[in-house]
């Protein structure tokens, strides 16, 4: 999957293309970043009583939409080792897990548009 992530003046911009835009049914995921109530760059572990909405799941390849132990994900990595997770309130989902090469450097971009953080 192909995805970019924007940083603008108000949201994050998580924009999706490629094939997975079908499997997943969104091309793109607006976050305002007063809905962003911490960011933590690190590993996710999937777990398998993960309940698939829509998207892609195979041994290497996490996207699109879960429930994961009653909250709502958005995923989409290959590396679960090179993720920024982003907590969220008052949003579509409650929690967003992204794939990036510089995990740390995104998070810390991520914090300095949150003013609450």
């Amino acid at each position: 999957m192909s995805m970019q992530v924007v940083l603008g003046d108000r949201e994050l911009i998580v924009n999706i293309s490629g094939l997975e835009v079908a499997a997943i049914l969104k091309k793109e995921i607006k976050i305002p970043y007063t809905s962003i109530v911490d960011v933590q760059p690190g590993s996710f572990e999937f777990p398998w009583t993960a309940v698939k909405r829509a998207g892609i799941t195979t041994m290497s390849y996490k996207a699109g939409s879960f429930v994961i132990h009653g909250e709502k994900y958005f995923l989409s990595y290959h590396d679960a080792h090179k993720v920024v997770i982003l907590n969220l309130e008052g949003a579509e989902f409650d929690k967003i897990v992204l794939e990036s090469e510089a995990p740390e450097q995104l998070a810390n971009d991520i914090r300095a548009r949150c003013f609450s953080l």
